[in-house]
């Protein structure tokens, strides 16, 4: 009797789920048709830029290649923003004009592919976009806006409500008021501010300061010449949805459809690093968007350094993220490397409820805690929260100081915490997107298909069984795939992490991130077709195609802590570690070179840093270059962005002359377009410096299982035999 119960409620969840399914799909038709357009447009732009990978500015095709698949870029940005218009406005003019933008992309991908393979070196005809800055710090491309290459400074001081004022007003300095104008002026229903209301009295109670700064931000944004509410801007950090009743509410009206994401993260001190303090390294892996490293310098607490995802808390296809991102930290040693896995949903659904988002607990945590240990006191005191949301939804991540570490992966019922030594390692840790801890099968979605799980000790979680992403109807199914790549995300990052004991610095973090792994044998059509069917793919590295964000950090109890942020792979050519849509996420002009920031004790102080690194990558480029002969090939591309270095160096300085004014109000202004312009100065010259003295090799891959092996857990007829013939 017992069994048909259980048979028939289960049944009834599963109609149920199926009726969400399609719900969603029928509102969102659009959406899900520009996903599958967006796969396919990916394909030849990703078979290109592993193509220019594999080349250099020497190359006498290179510089002109990569302004053809900038162009292919140009138009696949393009092709976003019609898209992401016509989701919000129901235009069919704005999707006519992002298909034919998606179209133009993909022709011109395949164009460029098919010349790298060749010996063709003549210039591909293309439609060429009219470029401006429309008096702002980026680009537009016939008006569409271009993310920019280089990631923008924010640098706030002062009081809550002055620091969210800033903020408001240096993203309209920055971007220009369409990207506050995108959130303001929403309407909401009783039941959505009720809600609001809900997530804003936690807020109140646990992080006061961010009602402050949203307060500010109102005031900027209006004084700005856009018209934001309180509600609009307290919306970007809470949403306006109630704490979720199921898991990514795949059981309610609007389910949750996020992609499997791929965020990595490291960090290694005591006797794993040359001197014994703490480093840092972390990705960002979905498509990137308009965003900014906030520098924060408050009057009360800590100063830090936070990059979110979104400047104003959304990213692509992902949906509202809250102000979260990675990685962060403060001037106590304290550093946020990364959220500790994604999604892992551990605590039982009876604790699930209102509390803080993740942004939120971060910002507070790197202002008011001191080391790591208190920063897990902190987590510990807060509600359990949204964790059907999981990682946007609710407190929980991976925090380290130069004497310890940890990942909060549980709160309650289990309580997991992992710390250095619970998977064998020596003063470092690392996370991906899965658990890892022995007793996260506890999860509810994990116990309903326990036997499909298998743990490894430095993998973590991971399914005996392979359901593509495509196929992924039920949660576990779903969580599965990303718990499969990440497991072999895992085993790299120990691998790399322990055989570099007593050696990690700075420059072997970046050596992580610029290691890519392999693709399989055959074509890309056959390749895919094989990773559909069993998940076999070829190495594996958390440097790959889909990084949007990578960042290195060395903080310090003091002024002199190291933030280094890249936008876009560390490294041209990396190789993506699957191929399902999300596997490339490319970037416009990539830089494949590191900003780096030094907090010191003010703007002032964090202006000379930047400058003093400015000049000093300035100069080491112009004595390289000077090596060259005018007639090689590199010379001009190169000596273009030496000017360009030379020039903002220049900008930098002229504003660092004006923040001297008596207006400390506005001197802030002038201190964050300086360190603007300086960082900018010290990618450009830094790309001078790569193309001409590439960073050391990477040592071989160590340690990392090879998917052909026949000991390898995750292939293998062990799998095999554990799974039915039609989950596999």
């Amino acid at each position: 009797m017992q069994t048909m119960r259980r048979r028939r409620k289960s049944s009834a969840l599963s109609a149920k789920r199926w009726r969400s399914l399609l719900t969603f799909t029928f509102k969102h038709f659009n959406f899900l048709r520009a996903m599958r357009a967006f796969a396919r447009a990916k394909v030849p732009i990703l078979l290109a830029n592993l193509e220019l990978g594999k080349r250099t500015y020497k190359d006498s095709d290179y510089a002109q290649r990569v302004e053809e698949f900038d162009q292919a870029m140009i138009d696949l940005t393009k092709a976003k923003w019609y898209m992401t218009r016509g989701i919000e406005t129901r235009s069919k003019e704005k999707w006519k004009k992002g298909f034919a933008s998606l179209n133009r992309s993909k022709m011109l991908g395949e164009k460029i592919y098919q010349a790298l393979l060749g010996v063709d070196t003549q210039p591909i005809s293309y439609e060429k976009s009219v470029l401006s800055s429309n008096g702002t710090e980026i680009l537009f491309a016939d008006g569409v806006p271009l993310v920019p290459e280089i990631n923008p400074v924010v640098i706030l001081q002062g009081s809550d409500y002055e620091m969210g004022y800033q903020y408001a007003q240096q993203l309209v300095h920055i971007f220009g008021p369409w990207i506050l104008e995108l959130k303001a002026g929403r309407k909401f229903t009783g039941e959505e501010r009720n809600v609001m209301r809900n997530w804003e009295e936690q807020i109140r109670y646990y992080a006061p300061e961010i009602l402050g700064m949203i307060e500010g931000w109102v005031s900027g944004a209006n004084d700005a010449g856009v018209p934001m509410s309180y509600e609009d801007v307290l919306e970007i950090w809470t949403g306006h949805l109630r704490p979720a009743g199921s898991y990514l509410r795949l059981e309610e009206d609007v389910p949750a459809m996020p992609p499997p994401l791929l965020c990595s993260g490291a960090a290694a001190w005591g006797q794993a690093t040359v001197d014994g303090r703490l480093v840092t390294g972390s990705s960002g892996d979905h498509d990137h968007t308009y965003t900014v490293t906030v520098v924060a310098f408050p009057k009360t607490g800590n100063n830090f350094i936070i990059s979110p995802f979104g400047a104003t808390g959304d990213v692509p296809f992902v949906g509202q993220t809250h102000m979260f991102g990675h990685p962060g930290m403060n001037n106590k040693g304290l550093a946020y490397v990364h959220h500790g896995g994604v999604a892992r949903m551990i605590e039982p659904e009876k604790h699930w409820g209102y509390g803080l988002r993740r942004g939120t607990s971060i910002w507070h945590i790197l202002r008011f805690a001191n080391n790591a240990e208190a920063a897990k006191e902190m987590e510990m005191s807060y509600p359990i929260g949204d964790v059907g949301m999981d990682s946007v939804g609710t407190v929980g991540g991976f925090y380290a100081d130069n004497a310890y570490g940890y990942v909060l992966e549980s709160r309650r019922e289990p309580f997991a915490l992992r710390e250095a030594g619970m998977l064998g390692e020596t003063d470092f840790l690392y996370a991906n997107n899965s658990a890892l801890h022995p007793e996260a099968n506890k999860a509810g979605w994990m116990q309903r298909n326990g036997k499909e799980w298998i743990w490894e000790k430095h993998r973590g979680w991971f399914p005996a069984c392979w359901v593509p992403f495509t196929r992924a109807r039920r949660i576990e199914d779903r969580m599965g795939f990303m718990y499969w790549g990440s497991s072999r995300r895992n085993q790299y990052l120990f691998d790399m992490l322990s055989s570099g004991a007593g050696k990690i610095d700075l420059e072997y973090m970046k050596m992580i991130y610029r290691k890519s792994g392999t693709l399989p044998p055959g074509t890309w059509e056959e390749i895919s077709k094989r990773y559909n069917k069993n998940g076999n793919w070829g190495k594996i590295s958390t440097g790959n195609a889909t990084n949007a964000l990578v960042g290195v950090m060395k903080p310090d109890n003091g002024d002199t802590g190291l933030y280094l942020l890249s936008v876009g792979p560390a490294r041209r050519g990396l190789t993506p570690n699957a191929s399902f849509w999300a596997g490339f996420n490319p970037i416009y002009a990539e830089t494949n070179a590191f900003m780096e920031l030094t907090l010191a004790s003010g703007p002032e102080g964090m202006g000379a840093c930047a400058k003093k690194k400015a000049q000093e990558y300035v100069t080491t480029a112009t004595a390289e270059l000077s090596k060259l002969d005018a007639a090689d090939v590199a010379f001009v591309p190169l000596s273009t962005l030496l000017n360009k270095a030379q020039s903002e160096l220049e900008s930098g300085s002229a504003y660092a002359s004006s923040a001297g004014r008596a207006d400390r109000r506005l001197a802030i202004f002038d201190w964050a377009r300086a360190i603007r312009a300086y960082t900018r100065a010290q990618v450009r010259a830094k790309q001078v410096i790569n193309a001409l003295v590439p960073p050391p090799d990477s040592p071989d891959m160590l340690g990392v299982c090879d998917e052909n092996e026949e000991n390898s857990s995750i292939t293998g007829s062990g799998r095999r035999n554990r799974c039915s013939s039609s989950a596999v």
